[in-house]
């Protein structure tokens, strides 16, 4: 019995390592070697014999742990600004580490059914298609991704314009599943063939990566990053003080003669579609200052929902519209099974936003595809812009309610990669910060920190073209599907 507990409890810690050092790989901590070292854990906690149903609660608890550490920030926005209690608030971290851990129970489920010299085959395989599911979920949390642990280091993140951070995580995943079965007698030759296939693949998608086509001439954009708090944007005593920041920033801006300006989602306490006077000060700024004027507001649907919008003032007048199709879960939206659980002062508009319907860039001087706050981590949706006509991506945030924690570097992240992905300068506007122009191989060309005030002026090229990964989608999950149908259609179970 002792022996058996003893085994118990080890494959329990090396799980729950499994967990953490995943999280401490992405950004935040962003110890990025540890990303190979994360599939030699999980699955030398699989190791041992045990039934499937032991193999789940073993995945869980892992996805559990990872989940806690990757997003503990979590405490700090239902503490700070839901009302909860310290206690509570770690509850709900919990609560939502089980949910989203519960993705980790299919991959250990098939590698323990599996017989084990299978299981460095199609790990990689089965890891991804698992990442990638979470996208397709309304409740889900695609937040952090594999590939997401290499958004430092633009130099490596070519390939993403081929197969995407589904592919660039495969083959992350891949080396290090590789380096794990190397290291064991039994599969040692499988582990070299798996290290080979993958840097084989990686380099292949490298050198085909195509690189961004520009088009037209280069235009100017200044960034408005008002440095707004929480607290001031839910006391109406500040409005005066706030909405003075931006019109400064806004100014200041338009003295540089810019094309765009472009201000963070919650910039301002007025709604653009029905508040005259706000509209017109808009209109004539954007006039006088021979600048489009981009933002955020809330905005009214046909048949009288809400809607997290952005619009587009032009100075000859023409104002467009794009309505957020991605909604935050028990954030912008509230599913019933869910009303119990969530503080009225977390979401002050709780339940009240409708899903956008249509797709489509702003008429910004260019064709300008939006991404508002959450959408940015749906490479689907940001690539629909581009397909749409997209020549320049923006996204508008108000990032205020992580403070200073690991959650700025994580959603920052996400821009990183959709602009490679797509072949797209990508301009983020974000009300606390971080704000930054990022340019279609990845790198930062400019970023104002959090915590500041100030504006960005950034000189960037509209690009035209499709990537394949925009063209194809998800289309490596795909190759992933048929990798473990083929790989399970030889091998005998265990």
């Amino acid at each position: 019995m002792k022996v058996v507990w003893a085994s118990v409890l080890r494959s329990a810690g090396l799980a729950a390592s499994a967990g953490v050092v995943l999280a401490l790989a992405l950004p935040g901590l962003n110890w990025w070697p540890l990303v190979f070292v994360f599939p030699a854990l999980f699955l030398e906690s699989l190791r041992m014999p045990m039934r499937w149903w032991h193999a789940a609660v073993l995945g869980w608890f892992a996805g559990m742990v990872h989940w806690i550490v990757a997003s503990h920030w979590v405490v700090d926005v239902l503490a700070g600004f839901g009302g909860f209690p310290v206690l509570g608030a770690w509850g709900g971290l919990v609560v939502m580490g089980l949910f989203l851990g519960s993705t980790w129970i299919p991959v250990a489920v098939v590698m323990a059914v599996v017989a084990p010299r299978t299981r460095p085959l199609i790990f990689p395989a089965v890891w991804i298609l698992a990442e990638v599911a979470r996208r397709y979920s309304p409740y889900l949390f695609p937040w952090n991704t594999t590939a997401s642990c290499l958004a430092d280091m633009p130099s490596l993140l070519g390939s993403l314009s081929v197969w995407g951070a589904t592919g660039l995580g495969w083959g992350l995943v891949a080396v290090g599943t590789g380096a794990w079965a190397l290291c064991l007698g039994t599969t040692r030759r499988i582990g070299v063939v798996v290290i080979g296939v993958a840097i084989v693949i990686i380099g292949t998608m490298t050198l085909i990566a195509p690189g961004p086509e520009y088009s037209g001439k280069a235009f100017t954009v200044a960034l408005i990053q008002p440095g707004t708090s929480m607290e001031e944007r839910w006391d109406p005593e500040m409005w005066p003080e706030t909405t003075e920041r931006v019109w400064a920033l806004s100014q200041a801006a338009s003295a540089q003669s810019p094309d765009l300006i472009v201000w963070p989602e919650s910039a301002m306490p007025y709604r653009f579609d029905s508040d005259v006077r706000y509209r017109r000060q808009i209109r004539e700024f954007s006039r006088s200052a021979g600048s489009v004027v981009v933002l955020n507001s809330v905005g009214r649907t046909a048949d009288g929902g809400y809607t997290n919008s952005a619009f587009a003032q032009r100075p000859d007048g023409v104002v467009s519209r794009y309505d957020k199709v991605r909604l935050v879960p028990f954030g912008e939206y509230v599913p019933l099974w869910g009303r119990v659980f969530v503080s009225d002062s977390l979401v002050r508009e709780i339940g009240a936003f409708t899903a956008g319907t249509e797709i489509v860039p702003l008429d910004a001087g260019i064709p300008l595809g939006l991404a508002v706050c959450y959408e940015i981590v749906f490479p689907n949706v940001v690539a629909r812009q581009v397909r749409a006509g997209a020549q320049v991506l923006a996204t508008l945030t108000n990032d205020a309610w992580y403070g200073t924690s690991w959650a700025l570097d994580q959603h920052f992240a996400q821009a990183i990669l959709r602009a490679v992905e797509t072949r797209r300068w990508v301009i983020r506007a974000a009300l606390t910060g971080i704000s930054g122009a990022i340019d279609p191989s990845g790198h930062v060309v400019d970023r104002l920190e959090a915590g500041k005030q100030g504006l960005l002026l950034v000189e960037l090229q509209p690009a035209v073209g499709r990537t394949p990964v925009v063209r194809w989608g998800d289309w490596w999950a795909w190759v992933c599907v048929v990798m473990v149908c083929v790989v399970l259609g030889k091998r005998r179970w265990g």
